[in-house]
This record gives structure tokens, C-alpha cells and sequence, in this order.
């Protein structure tokens, strides 16, 4: 499918119907058609962080072949673009958001990035339920684990190797809602330049 087919989808489709069907129903684009490879690469992450494969999806432009940021002008997935990783985890976003709120001393012992990612968690990631893991896994205190296994992962199991990021949800409503509601802002972006 070449941009111009991907976008024509999304705008055809409602924003439930076109993230399930290109998100969560499919094999990522970055495995091709090797659903074995990727079930074999899920149950291989779930065993290293302690969550449920099933609660593993890939999105972003690893699962679609496009990317879904309004900003990259929906660049296609290449040798340099990372994995995104959807781990849906109530456990650890649990653990990791009572961290933020506890820990705010430390906030200010940050670098200004990391500091920028906390103050994002307060005011909007926290709303949909997820914690974007990138700048402040280290941090969090099973970081130093799923360092460890973002490193493995982003080798081993992935048809070519890729950074691999992850992306923690509360719960499946969570992590639905929240690329629902990317997808809808992405329509309207497309929309707006007609």
C-alpha cells in the first residue's frame, strides 16, 4: 500500500474501525506476513517485562508501514524508524504513575528532558491512561528490567533490528482510546489541507 492508499483508507474508515483492523487485528507491518515470528517475538517480551503477550501490540508506523504522527507527514516505516510497543498493564501503570505522584523530589534531580516527560505525564498522558516509557523507564522502578529487555528486543526476534520503545496502557479501553483519538486528529489534519 503506498501513502496516498493509506491515507484514502483512513479517511474512509471510521477512526474505531480503521485502528482496529490496522493496528490491532493484523501482523505488523514490520514482520510482513510472519504471524510465527511475531507471536514468537511477543511471547519473548511478555516472559522478559512479566505481562501477558496477549497484552502486547505493536502500532505506530511498525504495525501500519506508515507513520501516524501528524508532524511526519505519514513517512514511511524504514531501516531507521523505531518499534513502537503498546503494553497494556495495569500492574505497571499502576506502579509507574504512583511513582510519579510520590517521587516529585526526584523530578527536580532530572535533566530538562526527562523533567519535560514528567510534567507531559501530569498534564496529558495520565488522562488516557498511559505512561510514555522513553524518557523516563530508567526511572521507574522496574525500569532498569524492561531496559534491559527493550535492549534484547530491539536485536533479537524483529525481522531487521529496530529500537524498540515501549508504551504502557492501564488497560485495553485505554490504549483503544487513546490511537482512536490520534486517529481522529490525523482525519482532521488530512481534511484541514483540502
Amino acid at each position: 500500500m503506498d501513502k496516498d492508499a493509506f491515507k484514502k483508507l483512513l479517511l474512509d474508515e471510521s477512526p474505531q474501525q480503521f485502528i482496529e483492523d490496522q493496528l490491532f487485528d493484523r501482523v505488523p507491518y514490520v514482520f510482513g506476513d510472519d504471524r510465527t515470528g511475531f507471536i514468537k517475538w511477543k511471547r519473548e517480551l511478555g516472559k522478559r517485562i512479566d505481562v501477558d503477550p496477549a497484552c502486547i501490540a505493536i502500532v505506530g508506523s511498525g504495525a501500519t508501514g506508515f507513520s501516524m504522527n501528524p508532524h511526519k507527514n505519514f513517512k514511511p516505516f524504514d531501516d531507521g524508524s523505531d518499534v513502537d510497543v503498546a503494553i497494556i498493564s495495569s500492574l505497571h501503570f499502576s506502579i509507574g504513575w504512583r511513582y510519579l505522584r510520590m517521587n516529585k523530589k526526584i523530578r527536580y534531580k532530572l535533566n530538562e528532558r526527562m523533567r519535560n516527560a514528567w510534567d507531559d505525564h501530569v498534564k496529558k498522558y495520565i488522562y488516557w491512561g498511559t505512561l510514555a516509557t522513553d524518557h523516563l523507564l530508567g526511572v521507574m522502578p522496574f525500569g532498569r528490567q524492561w531496559l534491559s529487555a527493550r535492549s534484547y528486543m530491539s536485536l533479537h526476534g524483529l525481522p531487521t533490528p529496530h529500537t524498540v520503545n515501549f508504551r504502557i496502557y492501564t488497560d485495553y479501553d485505554a490504549l483503544r482510546e487513546y490511537h482512536v483519538q490520534g486517529a481522529q486528529n490525523l482525519q482532521a489534519s488530512i481534511q484541514s489541507y483540502k
